[in-house]
C-alpha cells in the first residue's frame, strides 16, 4: 500500500539538574507508557495531531547529539515508521521504539555512553501525517508548539519512574525550535559566531559553504564528502603578532570542539610544508636548517596551554602542532621518549628577528 506522508520532526525536552548519571535508554514498555503520555500532551496543543502516527525514540540525547548532519535520529524514526505505513496505511497510532536487552532497533538511537553534560536532554518524536494535512499542521506547531507545549506532570513522573531522573521542566518543540534554543545557547557562551556553520552543515549539508569566522579563521564545509575541512596555520607563517595568533588557535579549538560534539567529520588543511598525519589531529610544519643540537622543546601559554613542539633532527627543524586533547597526550608520551631532557619553559620561544617559533638554545 503507497501512502504519501508529511514528517514533522518534533522532541520532548526535560531541564534537569546538572551532575546526571542516569541511564539513557528507555526498556520498551517503558517507552509505550512514556509515549502515551507525551501524546496526550502533543494531542492538548493543536488540532489534527491525534489523526497523525506518532512515533517516539526511548533514548535521551543532549541537543548536540540529535542537531547533527542528516538529522540521524529522526532519519532512523522515518526508516523504522515507513514499511508499516507501507503495509497498514496511514492511520492514527502510537509507536514507541524502546530497547530489547539493552540494544534499540537502530544504532541512531543510541546515545553516547557516557552520562549526560548539560542540563537538557530531549527525545526524538516524528509526527506521520497525510501529504494533503500534514504541510498545515507543521506549520501550526512551528507557531504554536513552544509556547503552548508543556510537558505535564505524568509523562515527567514515568521518566523519573523508568530512569530516577528528575525533571525541572518539560516541553514539547519542534526541530526547528531546537535548533533556535542550541543557538541561543551558543550565543549565551560567546559563541553564537561559529553558531553558521554547524547550522548549514545540520540543515543543508549536501550544499557545498565556505565561512570566515573569528580571528581570521577559515574554514569550508565540502558537500561531496560531508566534511568540514579548516585552514590550518603554522605559527610561523602566521601574518599577526603572537596575541592574534593565540586568539586564531582559540577559534580553532573552538570550531573543532563544537563539530566534535555536532558530530561533524573535519580535517585541517594546510600549506604544502605541513604534513598532516592519517589521523587529521596533527601538523608539522617543516621549518628547514637549524644550528641548535637534538632535542625538542615545548612551546606553552598560559592561558592556551599547549600550543607545540618544536623538534631539532640532525639538524632539521620542525614544528609539531597536535589539534586535540587525546593526540597531544599521546604525542607528549612520544616526546618525552625521543628526549627525555624535554625543555619546558612553560612559554613560548619566538625568534625577535624573525617572529617565528625557536628551540631551545643548546647547541652541540
Amino acid at each position: 500500500m503507497s501512502t504519501d506522508v508529511h514528517d514533522i520532526r518534533l522532541a520532548a525536552g526535560f531541564e534537569i539538574p546538572g551532575g546526571s548519571t542516569a541511564a539513557r535508554t528507555l526498556s520498551r514498555q517503558q517507552a509505550e507508557e512514556l509515549a502515551a503520555a507525551l501524546a496526550a500532551d502533543l494531542a492538548r496543543t493543536v488540532p489534527g495531531v491525534d489523526q497523525a502516527m506518532l512515533v517516539v525514540a526511548g533514548s535521551l540525547f543532549e541537543p548536540a547529539e540529535l542537531l547533527r548532519p542528516g538529522l540521524p535520529a529522526w532519519s532512523a524514526l522515518t526508516d523504522l515508521a515507513t514499511p508499516i505505513v507501507r503495509e497498514q496505511g496511514l492511520s492514527p497510532r502510537l509507536l514507541a521504539i524502546g530497547s530489547h536487552e539493552g540494544r534499540l532497533p537502530d544504532r541512531r538511537l543510541t546515545p553516547q555512553p557516557e552520562p549526560v553534560q548539560g542540563q537538557f536532554v530531549a527525545l526524538a518524536l516524528l509526527l506521520v501525517s497525510d501529504a494533503e494535512h500534514g504541510p498545515a499542521l507543521e506549520t501550526a506547531l512551528e507557531r504554536e508548539l513552544f509556547e503552548r507545549g508543556s510537558i505535564d506532570p505524568p509523562a515527567r513522573a514515568l521518566l523519573h519512574q523508568a530512569l530516577g531522573l528528575e525533571s525541572v521542566h518539560g516541553q514539547l518543540l519542534t526541530a526547528t525550535d531546537l535548533l533556535a534554543l542550541q543557538h541561543v545557547q551558543m550565543d549565551a557562551a560567546g559563541l553564537g559566531g561559529f553558531w553558521p556553520v554547524v547550522e548549514h552543515a545540520v540543515l543543508a549539508p549536501d550544499e557545498a559553504s565556505e565561512f570566515e569566522l573569528a580571528a581570521r579563521l577559515r574554514a569550508r564545509w565540502v558537500a561531496d564528502e560531508q566534511r568540514l575541512t579548516i585552514e590550518f596555520l603554522p605559527f610561523d607563517t602566521f601574518t599577526g603578532t603572537p596575541a592574534a595568533y593565540l586568539l586564531w588557535l582559540r577559534a580553532l579549538r573552538t570550531l573543532t570542539a563544537l563539530a566534535d560534539a555536532h558530530g561533524l567529520a573535519w580535517q585541517p588543511n594546510a600549506a604544502d610544508d605541513c604534513q598532516i598525519d592519517a589521523t587529521g589531529r596533527l601538523v608539522t610544519h617543516a621549518a628547514g636548517p637549524c644550528r641548535a643540537a637534538d632535542g625538542v622543546t615545548e612551546h606553552r601559554d598560559p592561558e592556551a596551554g599547549l600550543i607545540a613542539w618544536s623538534v631539532v633532527d640532525d639538524g632539521q627543524l620542525s614544528h609539531v602542532y597536535p589539534l586535540d586533547t587525546a593526540t597531544a597526550r599521546r604525542q607528549h608520551e612520544l616526546m618525552r621518549e625521543r628526549d627525555p631532557d624535554l625543555h619546558r619553559p612553560g612559554q613560548m620561544l619566538v625568534c625577535p628577528d624573525s617572529q617565528t617559533l625557536t628551540p631551545s638554545t643548546r647547541h652541540p
